[in-house]
Parts: C-alpha cells; structure tokens; sequence
C-alpha cells in the first residue's frame, strides 16, 4: 500500500495536468462571470436583465427557483466534465508511452516496483484523482460565481436568497459524488484501451489507439452495412452517452422564460437514476471489456524488451 502511494505521488509530481487544467478552466469562468457582472454592467438569463427576472419575482415557485439554481450549477460543472474527459485521454494515452520514449522504464524497472502497481497507479490518476481534481474545481467555481451572482442580483431578494439553501448545494455534491463514481466505470474501457496501446505502440499512441476502431467500424460497414460498433464507441466516448445512462436520458430540452411565464425544468438531483445505472448490463460489459485491457497493459508492459 505504501508503494502504492509513493507511485501515485510520483504521478502527481509528474502530471501537472491534473490540477493546472482545473485551476486555469476555474481562472477563466470567474473571469468571465465578473466581467461580465462588474465590466459591462449587465447580466442576463436566457436574455433578461436582473430588472426583467425582477418583474418575474411575482409568478416564481420555489420549483422555478430549484430549476433556476441548479441549472446554474449544471452549467458551470459542465465546462470541468468536458475538460476532465480530454486531460483522461491525453494522460492515459501518454503514460506508460512517455516512460518508454525517454528511457526512464529502464530505471522504474529496476526498482522493487511490480508492473501491476504502477499500471494501476496510472489508472487511480486517470480514473479517480483527475475527475475528482475537476469536482473540486467545479464546486470552487459554483460557490465563487454565486458569491458574485448573489452581489450583482441583490435586489432579487427571493432568487437571492434561494441561491445558498443546504438542499440546493447538498443535492449539488450528491450528484457529483454520483457522477464521478458513474463516470469511472463508464470510462474504464477508454481508459483501459489508452493504457493498453500506451504500453504497446511503438509510436504516436493516439493513432494506434484511433486507427484500430475505425477499421473494425469501416468493416463492419463494408460488411454488413450497419454501424453498430461505431455507435458503441462513440456514446462510449461522449459525455453526453455518460448523463444518458447515469441521469435516466433525462436532460434539459429547453427553457422558456418571457415576461409572461417561465418553463423550467426540475431539478437536476431528481434525474439520477442509480438503479438503473448500475443495473445496467452495458455498464457491468464494460467494466469486464476495461479490466481486461487494463490487464492486456500490465502484461504488455511486463514483458515488453524495452532494451532491444
């Protein structure tokens, strides 16, 4: 346990990626959000200034105002889910690649440090410590964006007011604790495929972990003239496949707010579907599909000749 440890701080160490992307995607949104409150004197909500919501006050339920605040945590947690997904990629792809391209498998050998561990280190980083990294990041982004939502809308004392209730934000980690154990399943066999071709190819990673299922696709096309492994993949690899499977395919469609009525949604916390999700037999294939690659890299770089 302790080799375990000391190789997933070397990660750390190593791969700055993991927090230098969450804290440079939290620099920019807050950036944003005070210019845009305290730069050009204006914000708005699906078009309406602060004085529009306020005509509004009169007609908003406490339903409204749960739509309202979670889709605004919805949509500044969305940013750091689309990032984490391409800092996975890039992080697994090159892991075990980069060690080999600059010799330094040679010296990690050496030590009395089974391949198994470090794999599996590379995959903590990827799977748990990245995602997490990224939640963190988010709700950091949540809690300074609403400090500055709450000064710049202060004469909407009931949006005001509603935006720091406990069931709001208790919902808001619920969800995302939810999310990061659904999405490291989801991801295992991406994750695994990248760490396999990581530990095989001979150069350039992402076109041997591109080019495979692109072929098994064209054939499948050629062939039989369907699409279906390609489908597979593509929802495999798509947030969007992610909240379909963990959230129940419920997400927001639209949302209508005029001068006369508002349409919004429920609450985002209301779609988690737990039991679906883990019932689900694609989740549980994919797992089975991940581990095996994760033990296709293991062996690979376990008997891998780096010396020839």
């Amino acid at each position: 346990m302790n080799t375990f440890k000391w190789l997933v701080r070397r990660e750390l160490w190593e791969a700055r990626t993991v927090w230098v992307a969450p804290a440079i995607c939290v620099a920019i949104i807050v950036l944003c959000a005070l210019i845009a409150a305290f730069g050009t004197g204006t914000v708005s909500f699906d078009g309406l200034g602060p004085e529009d919501l306020a005509k509004l006050q009169t007609k908003m339920t406490p339903e409204h105002l749960d739509g309202i605040a979670s889709m605004a945590l919805a949509a500044i947690g969305a940013p750091f889910m689309i990032l984490v997904m391409f800092t996975q990629f890039f992080y697994a792809i090159d892991s075990l690649y980069g060690e080999r391209r600059e010799r330094g498998i040679l010296f990690w050998k050496s030590l009395p440090v089974s391949d198994a561990q470090t794999v599996l280190a590379k995959l903590f980083i990827a799977a748990i410590l990245m995602p997490l990294a990224a939640a963190a990041a988010a709700f950091v982004t949540q809690v300074l964006v609403f400090i500055i939502a709450s000064i710049k809308l202060g004469p909407l004392e009931i949006l005001h007011g509603h935006l720091w209730t406990p069931s709001l934000w208790g919902g808001s980690i619920v969800l995302s604790g939810y999310l990061l154990v659904a999405g490291a399943l989801w991801y295992l066999p991406v994750l695994g495929w990248c760490l396999l071709v990581s530990a095989w190819a001979p150069r350039s990673p992402v076109m041997y972990a591109t080019l495979p299922p692109m072929g098994i696709a064209l054939a499948e096309f050629i062939v039989f003239r369907t699409h279906y492994f390609w489908n597979v993949c593509i929802e495999r690899l798509k947030l969007f496949g992610l909240l379909a499977h963990a959230l129940g395919g419920r997400a927001i469609n639209h949302v209508v707010i005029d001068d006369d009525h508002m349409e919004i949604p429920r609450s985002l916390f209301e779609t988690i579907q737990a039991g679906q999700f883990f019932g689900s037999p694609a989740v549980w294939l994919g797992v089975v599909v991940g581990a095996g690659f994760v033990a296709g890299a293991i062996w690979m770089r376990r008997n891998r000749d780096e010396t020839a």
